[in-house]
């Protein structure tokens, strides 16, 4: 009992180091594989084997969106006679969460009488992420070749690119708005108040980051608060004067990063002057553009066996992407492709494609599927939390990659896992609590 409290207790502050110390996720992830393959191989007489086969085919699909980036580069590595472990690393991580959300799915370390470990994390764990990260300030100037490359007005932590904290900052952010207005009625006022300092921490980091990565999230994230749960407790009238402060308030506060304001400024201005027959100058929207024109390209040529990371490199003065590139743009692709699914793609193939759409639709499918157990409020703000943060990842996705990193795919799977697997463990004791009613 005592490990497994212990375990839990890790668990519950796992979020909170994220950005400050540079490999903490990771040797959470590789601590909570061991301890549920212990937990689901001491257990396996005793498991649900009554689950009905709905549940199974829901935990099936949902490993293997997990599996999937792994299969995807080990396939295309195949394919093209390659060894490259590297490229292993991130789907690597992903990969070692499945076990993870086996055991939390079959109910590891959560009680089903108890507040999940999604409420303590939205409540607790991801506000004090941003005021841990907020108060060591050592670790934004830690190493001065990445303050270099971003710019000394640009905050990140030392082992961070701007483009990811910004857009870590703004989800945990708006988390913290969302997880404010859902627990309103129920939550003392020291929480509301370390929830409104922590979401104006997510937001002044994310302006500060400059970067944009993730922004477009925002009114999707909005409406689905309003609709789900703000009016109903706010009333439309008290909602629109809230979400009204709330836009003021980030305007205001983007202020304070010039870059950031410039950045917006530009958007509109380069996509329009973006030249889709003739050379383009070398801006951050329009070498956008030209990286996912010049990756359509790659991939056309190889779509089955893929490049590898820089394989595409015998085709680059082709005529067919040198009409509307400069040779900045053409050889600043090795540092990927600034799109998620693009770059896997790119990397391996159909395969890489696959897997990275089902990364993010999967999750969002199964929430969706769900949906029927809405009348349960737990189910319904999982069911919530679970879309906001794959939507979000996927917005970001869009314009830089999201699970290259490490330490973000660490991030990425941990959480996927133990939120759809206390989804889908209260969803089960629900329908079985239902069933047996209709049985009695």
């Amino acid at each position: 009992m005592t490990n497994i409290l212990t375990i839990r207790n890790l668990l519950l502050i796992s979020p909170i180091f994220l950005l400050t110390v540079k490999h903490w996720i990771n040797l959470i992830v590789i601590f909570m594989f061991i301890n549920s393959l212990v937990y689901l191989y001491s257990n396996k007489n005793s498991l649900k084997v009554n689950f009905h086969s709905s549940f199974l085919k829901l935990q099936l699909i949902i490993s293997f969106s997990l599996l999937g980036p792994f299969l995807a580069v080990a396939i295309s590595q195949i394919l093209r006679n390659e060894l490259y472990f590297p490229n292993y690393d991130a789907p690597l991580r992903l990969a070692l969460c499945i076990p993870i959300f086996l055991a939390v799915s079959n109910g590891w370390l959560s009680n089903i009488n108890k507040e999940p470990i999604l409420f303590i994390w939205m409540k607790y764990s991801f506000p004090s992420l941003l005021f841990f990260t907020f108060l060591f300030k050592p670790s934004w100037t830690s190493m001065r070749s990445i303050n270099d490359v971003w710019g000394r007005d640009r905050i990140t932590t030392y082992f961070v690119d701007a483009l990811s904290f910004g857009s870590l900052t703004l989800l945990i952010g708006l988390i913290s708005i969302a997880t404010l207005i859902i627990f309103w009625n129920n939550t003392k006022l020291y929480v509301k108040i370390y929830l409104m300092l922590s979401a104006t921490i997510g937001f002044y980091f994310s302006i500060m980051s400059g970067s944009r990565t993730g922004w477009l999230s925002i009114p999707i994230i909005l409406i689905f608060t309003l609709n789900n749960f703000m009016i109903k407790i706010f009333g439309k009238i008290k909602s629109f004067l809230i979400v009204s402060l709330f836009i003021i308030s980030i305007i205001l506060l983007a202020h304070l990063q010039p870059i950031l304001i410039n950045k917006f400024y530009l958007i509109f201005e380069e996509i329009l002057n973006y030249r889709w027959n003739d050379v383009n100058p070398d801006n951050s929207v329009g070498m956008r553009i030209s990286f996912y024109r010049m990756a359509l390209f790659y991939f056309s040529n190889n779509p089955i066996n893929g490049w590898g990371d820089v394989g595409w490199i015998k085709l680059i003065n082709s005529p067919e992407i040198a009409y509307y590139t400069t040779e900045l743009t053409r050889e600043y692709a090795r540092n990927g492709f600034h799109n998620e699914i693009i770059t896997s793609s790119i990397r391996s193939g159909v395969w890489g494609l696959v897997s990275s759409i089902n990364l993010f639709l999967i999750p969002i499918l199964v929430t969706l599927k769900l949906r029927k157990y809405d009348f349960n409020y737990q189910i319904k703000i999982m069911r919530f939390f679970v879309l906001i943060f794959v939507i979000h990842l996927f917005i970001a996705g869009i314009t830089t990659e999201v699970t290259n990193l490490v330490f973000l795919a660490s991030f990425i799977g941990f959480t996927i896992s133990v939120t759809i697997g206390e989804l889908l463990n209260k969803s089960y004791y629900l329908n079985k609590r239902n069933e047996d009613k209709i049985c009695i």
